[in-house]
């Protein structure tokens, strides 16, 4: 493989153990791998979604002082709804009539498509279990846990939201302090996990105003729910956000006994700036 090749990877892979810092760039490839067919991952599919839900996604970590703005999307199925990037929803859909592609075909269309973020999640009715899907540097994890059962408070004020009357409610949920919104559309479903009020809820707001989903798009929908058909390390949700969050304070440390650490001109290792990225957990507890 040419050498150029080998850097260009190795970069796009330095890329991929910072996502929020790729966000900003582009992933390109040149030379004779651009051309060979890429390796696309398999979906599988668990359900038929019949209503769609986008949401602009605004985060904010105070302890930088920056703030990010996503679209994430809810698909609601009769047994299965799924929560990710939109990003992500719609670069399955291109890809899932491709059947073949070349390797700079898909970075381009990777760029086009770029998901804000990699998590994912799903919840199953039938089993009452939510199953979560995330990575931490290059490695992709999952775990389940019941769907939680959150103590709502349901308050008379209302409004509009969407073309839809909705209705206020409250909780404190694993740490934060909840206000939201539902509408009359029979699906107990939110973003995120937040769950198990009389209507589909098109709003959601920390009290500190850290994390907000406002609803911007709800539409019937016949698209089929999938999930790539890859391998995760299982894990606990508790190890998981440990492990997340050790990463976000240090995401270099992972690196320094990889073939990705920098070296000197003689080959001897570099010292790694510790950098703090970008992160507000939705978990406290």
């Amino acid at each position: 493989m040419e050498k150029k090749m080998i850097k260009q990877m190795m970069m796009a892979l330095l890329l991929a153990m910072m996502p929020f810092a790729a966000s900003a760039q582009e992933f390109s490839i040149e030379g004779s791998w651009a051309n060979e067919p890429a390796k696309l991952g398999k979906n599988k599919t668990l359900d038929t979604s019949v209503m769609e839900c986008i949401y602009n996604y605004r985060i904010i970590d105070h302890s930088i002082g920056d703030m990010r703005e996503y679209y994430a999307i809810l698909e609601i199925g009769d047994t299965v709804s799924k929560f990710e990037s939109y990003g992500s929803y719609r670069l399955d859909s291109v890809l899932v009539g491709k059947q073949q592609m070349t390797n700079g075909e898909f970075f381009k269309t990777y760029n086009m498509y770029r998901p804000d973020f990699k998590e994912f999640l799903l919840e199953n009715a039938n089993t009452k279990r939510l199953s979560y899907y995330g990575k931490v540097s290059i490695d992709s994890y999952t775990y389940q846990e019941d769907i939680p059962q959150i103590d709502w408070v349901l308050s008379d004020s209302t409004k509009m939201i969407c073309g839809y009357l909705c209705h206020q409610a409250t909780a404190t949920f694993r740490g934060r302090n909840w206000d939201a919104w539902y509408c009359d559309i029979p699906k107990s479903v939110g973003p995120w996990k937040l769950n198990g009020l009389p209507g589909l809820i098109l709003a959601a707001q920390t009290e500190d105003k850290e994390h907000t989903f406002t609803a911007v798009s709800v539409r019937k929908s016949s698209s089929p729910i999938t999930i790539p058909d890859k391998e995760y390390f299982k894990t606990t949700r508790e190890r998981f956000n440990k492990a997340l969050a050790d990463n976000k304070a240090n995401p270099t440390k992972s690196w320094k006994n990889s073939p990705l650490a920098p070296k000197d001109m003689n080959g001897k290792p570099m010292p790694i700036p510790k950098r703090k990225l970008f992160y507000s957990p939705l978990e406290k507890e």
